[in-house]
């Protein structure tokens, strides 16, 4: 793709940014697991006033693509800012967290009935956390015959139930709360092949593999997961990759459907813009 046809809109604040009226690079990492990503980001010159105003809990909103084709790959806030004189430019550097004020201050204390399940107590705390929810399935809805105290942060709850009792992984993804089975995904039904956006490198996996194997069903998740080989490939950047997504990916040495592990969306006006990606057969 020509660097004429990237686009990018960087919202800070009360402040939005376009790619072809000033310059901002940006790093946004994904990963499925309950880890909160930061995405990191370089504005320049920006004027004296804008960069005093832009303060810490500013609401922030990356979207990257090309033209025509452009989505979001970050919503966030602010958690870092700052501004250093190098030479003619004025450099603001920005570090966001996808972790919402209610992610981070939120607290409970309650117990719940004799023979509720892990299902039931989730959403209820989903309703006491206050964000937006995506998707809830578990692998394991465990039940708790004698009931279940909780009490203390509603993340460290959450993350408990989630993925030691249910076996499953729990991320926030552009706001929104995802709970889901480490071994399904969402099919994008991509392709993902030199043709159509994969980028070649000289690190490239060197396995001559043509088809990948279905995936042992005897073994969980965890114990497939465990044992899978991963791979890596980059791609034009491509905002609709995300963790627990599968695509087909198709080159000279692997032919088959993957699972989306982790990756990041890089962007640089002058140098790259791409998507990493790490990913599982399945």
């Amino acid at each position: 793709m020509n660097f004429w046809m990237r686009s990018g809109t960087l919202q800070v604040g009360p402040y939005k940014y376009n790619l072809d009226d000033f310059t901002f690079d940006f790093t946004v990492p994904f990963e499925d697991s309950e880890q909160l990503m930061v995405a990191e980001v370089t504005i320049y010159n920006l004027s004296a006033a804008t960069r005093g105003s832009i303060q810490k809990n500013h609401p922030i909103i990356i979207n990257a693509g090309y033209e025509n084709d452009i989505g979001v790959i970050f919503v966030g806030k602010v958690s870092e800012i700052s501004s250093t004189h190098q030479g003619q430019e004025w450099i603001t550097k920005i570090k966001a967290t996808e972790a919402m004020q209610e992610w981070l201050t939120s607290k409970v204390n309650k117990t719940y009935k004799a023979g509720i399940d892990a299902m039931a107590i989730i959403r209820d705390l989903l309703n006491i956390f206050g964000m937006e929810v995506s998707r809830v399935e578990l692998a394991v809805n465990k039940k708790y015959p004698r009931g279940k105290v909780c009490n203390g942060a509603v993340r460290d709850v959450l993350r408990e139930i989630v993925t030691s009792d249910c076996k499953s992984t729990f991320l926030i993804r552009h706001g929104k709360v995802i709970i889901r089975n480490p071994g399904s995904g969402t099919n994008l039904g991509v392709l993902l092949s030199p043709g159509s956006g994969l980028l070649l490198t000289n690190n490239q996996d060197s396995q001559q593999t043509n088809i990948i194997a279905p995936q042992d069903t005897k073994k969980t998740p965890e114990e497939r997961s465990a044992g899978a080989h991963r791979f890596q490939r980059d791609s034009l950047l491509n905002y609709r990759f995300a963790p627990g997504d599968i695509i087909r990916i198709r080159d000279s040495s692997l032919n088959g459907e993957f699972i989306i592990k982790k990756g990041v969306h890089k962007g640089n006006r002058r140098g790259d813009w791409k998507t990493s990606l790490e990913v599982m057969a399945i």
